[in-house]
C-alpha cells in the first residue's frame, strides 16, 4: 500500500505531469469566464444550421472549407449524446451597441457558459495531442526526456496557444495537428498517410500548403538512393488525392465550391489590404521554391533535420501574408523544434511571437471577453462592457485598439522576420557587418546560444 502510495505522489511531482496540469487549470479556468462573441457565435450558427438540415452552406454563417464544418458537426453529436448544455446562446438588446463599433466583428448574440465550455474542449485535447507529438519528435531527435519535456511545456503553457483554445476557440491548432501529422508520417516512411494528413491540412488553413514543395523534394532526397522516389511521390500523391475527394466531393456535388473558397476573398476589404497581401503572397511562394530548391540539395543523411526546418521557415513567410493572432500557431510547434535540433537562440523568436500574438489578440477583443460573464453572472454589467469597448475606441480622442494592436502587430511581423534573420544570420554577418553586429546582439551569439538546448 505505502509503495503504491509513493508511485502516485512521485507521478503527480513529474515535471510532465505538472505542466500538464498547469496548462489545463489555466485553460479550464478561462474556459467559463472568458470568451469571443463573435467567432464562436458563428461556431454555435453553424452547429445550429447542421441540425436544422441545411447543412454547412444552405444558409449564410459559414465562409471556410468544409474540414473544420465537419469537425463542428461531431462537436455538435458530442454535445447531444453526452452532455445537457440547455440552450446555445441568446440575442441580448442591452448589448446591441457593440454590434455599431469601428471595429465591427462583435455581436450580442452571446452563446451560453455551457455551450462554450463543450466547445473549447476539443481544442484542448487537440492541445495535448499537439504537445505529445512535439515531445515525441525532441525525444526521437534527441533522445533527452528532459528536453522533450521542456518542448511540450514551451507548446503548452505558449501565451497565445492557451488563449485560443480557452477563450477564441480558433481552430488553428487542429492544422498544426495536421502538419505535423504529415511530417511524422514522412519521417516514419508513412507516405500514403503523409498525403492524407496533408491533403486536411491544406483543406483546413491555406498556410501548409505552401509546404507542398518542401515536402515533394524531402520525399526525393529521402529516396534518392533507393531508387523509390517516384514511387513515394505517387504513395503520397495518391493519399492526398483520396483524402481531397473524401472531404471536398459532397461540396462539389452539392455546387457549393465557391462557398467552401469564399474564405480566401472574403477578407479583402481595401485597396491596401489587397496589395500588401498580394506582395506577401508572391515572397510566400518565391521562399516556397527557395527552400525546396535548398531542400532538394540536401544531404540525405540531414534530410530529416532539413526538412523540419524548411518547414518551420517555408511556414513562416506564408504567415507574412496576413498578420493575424491565430494564424502564428501553426508555425510555433516548428520553432519549439528549432530551439532543441537547431539553435537555442529561436527561443527568443518563441518569446517574442508568443507573447505579440497573445497581446494582439487580446487587445483586439478587450472588453468583449466578458460579454458572457455579464449576461450570465453578475460579476460584471452589459453597461460595463458596451462603455468599456466604447471607451477603447473614442475614449481618448484616439482609437486605442488600432494604435496598440498597430505595435503589437508591427512586433509580431518583426517576430516573424527574426526567425529568417536567425536562419540567415552568417550570410548577414559577412554581406552586412553593422547589421549582422545588432543581430548577434539580439540573438546572443557566442555560448551556449549557437547549440541547441
Amino acid at each position: 500500500m505505502g509503495s503504491r502510495r509513493e508511485s502516485a505522489i512521485s507521478f503527480v511531482k513529474r515535471p510532465l505531469f505538472l505542466i500538464v496540469a498547469i496548462g489545463l487549470v489555466i485553460r479550464l479556468v478561462l474556459m467559463p469566464l472568458l470568451s469571443y462573441d463573435y467567432d464562436i457565435y458563428h461556431w454555435a450558427l453553424v452547429i445550429s444550421n447542421i441540425n436544422s438540415g441545411n447543412g454547412l452552406y444552405g444558409l449564410d454563417g459559414y465562409y471556410y472549407t468544409p474540414v473544420w464544418g465537419y469537425l463542428l458537426g461531431f462537436i455538435s453529436h458530442a454535445q447531444e449524446f453526452l452532455v445537457n448544455i440547455g440552450g446555445m446562446g441568446i440575442r441580448f438588446t442591452d448589448l446591441l451597441p457593440i454590434e455599431n463599433l469601428q471595429f465591427h466583428y462583435h455581436i450580442a448574440t452571446i452563446t451560453s457558459i455551457g455551450f462554450n465550455i463543450t466547445m473549447k474542449i476539443p481544442f484542448i485535447l487537440c492541445d495535448l495531442a499537439v504537445g505529445y507529438l512535439v515531445h515525441y519528435i525532441v525525444k526521437d531527435r534527441t533522445g533527452d526526456s528532459k528536453k522533450a519535456v521542456i518542448g511540450f511545456g514551451l507548446w503548452f503553457l505558449c501565451p497565445i496557444v492557451i488563449y485560443m483554445s480557452g477563450v477564441q476557440a480558433m481552430f488553428d491548432t487542429f492544422s498544426a495537428l495536421l502538419l505535423l501529422l504529415t511530417v511524422i508520417s514522412f519521417y516514419k516512411d508513412k507516405y500514403f498517410f503523409g498525403g492524407v494528413f496533408f491533403s486536411a491540412a491544406v483543406l483546413l488553413k491555406l498556410f501548409p500548403g505552401f509546404c507542398i514543395v518542401v515536402l515533394l523534394t524531402y520525399i526525393i532526397v529521402k529516396n534518392r538512393e533507393n531508387g523509390l522516389a517516384k514511387r513515394r511521390v505517387i504513395e503520397t500523391i495518391a493519399g492526398a488525392l483520396i483524402m481531397f475527394a473524401v472531404l471536398m466531393l459532397p461540396v462539389i456535388l452539392e455546387g457549393n465550391m465557391s462557398e467552401a473558397l469564399s474564405f480566401v476573398s472574403s477578407r479583402v476589404s481595401d485597396p491596401f489590404t489587397m496589395t500588401f497581401i498580394a506582395v506577401n503572397s508572391i515572397l510566400a511562394v518565391l521562399a516556397a521554391f527557395f527552400f525546396g530548391y535548398k531542400m532538394y540539395r540536401t544531404d540525405p543523411k540531414k534530410a530529416d533535420s532539413a526538412m523540419l526546418m524548411y518547414v518551420m521557415l517555408t511556414v513562416a513567410a506564408s504567415l507574412l501574408m496576413s498578420v493575424t493572432p491565430q494564424y502564428v500557431i501553426v508555425v510555433m510547434p516548428f520553432l519549439i523544434l528549432q530551439i532543441f535540433t537547431s539553435e537555442r537562440s529561436y527561443l527568443r523568436c518563441w518569446a517574442l511571437l508568443g507573447v505579440s500574438a497573445f497581446l494582439g489578440a487580446f487587445i483586439l477583443n478587450n472588453f468583449s471577453l466578458f460579454g458572457m460573464l455579464s449576461e450570465y453572472t453578475s460579476f460584471v454589467s452589459p453597461g460595463w462592457v458596451v462603455s468599456s469597448m466604447q471607451f477603447m475606441e473614442t475614449g481618448v480622442g484616439i482609437n486605442l485598439i488600432s494604435l496598440f494592436t498597430g505595435i503589437v502587430n508591427a512586433i509580431q511581423y518583426i517576430s516573424i522576420l527574426l526567425i529568417f534573420a536567425f536562419y540567415f544570420t552568417d550570410q548577414i554577418n559577412e554581406r552586412i557587418p553593422i547589421l549582422g553586429s545588432i543581430l548577434n546582439r539580439v540573438k546572443g551569439k557566442g555560448g551556449s546560444n549557437n547549440e541547441p538546448w
